[in-house]
């Protein structure tokens, strides 16, 4: 699949991946942490980085969808990243089984 620069990609994918499956529309769960218990991705630059105990707000996400819910593996700087990879991993089980 082609990368898009839009911030709703997986998201969009997903909405319309469950109209053609005729499933119900997917709700997403943000959650914020300030100190994170889920870590964060790895960054591809080995320079200093802000870890979640740094005090800046950090997201998690859970996508629910035909009676499934997929979550995030990491904690993400922004809220969109969080929904995005959530979207994602829910886009990739539900394809998987057409």
């Amino acid at each position: 699949m082609a990368v898009s620069h839009t911030r709703t990609y997986w998201q969009s994918h997903l909405q319309e991946l469950c109209a053609s499956k005729r499933i119900p529309s997917p709700t997403y769960e943000v959650y914020e942490h300030s100190g994170g218990s889920i870590p964060s991705p790895p960054s591809p630059d080995p320079g200093p980085s802000a870890s979640p105990h740094s005090g800046q707000s950090w997201y998690s996400c859970v996508v629910s969808v035909a009676g499934r819910e997929y979550e995030t593996s990491y904690v993400y700087k922004a809220e969109e990243n969080a929904k995005e990879k959530a979207a994602k991993k829910a886009y990739e089980a539900l394809n998987a089984t057409t």
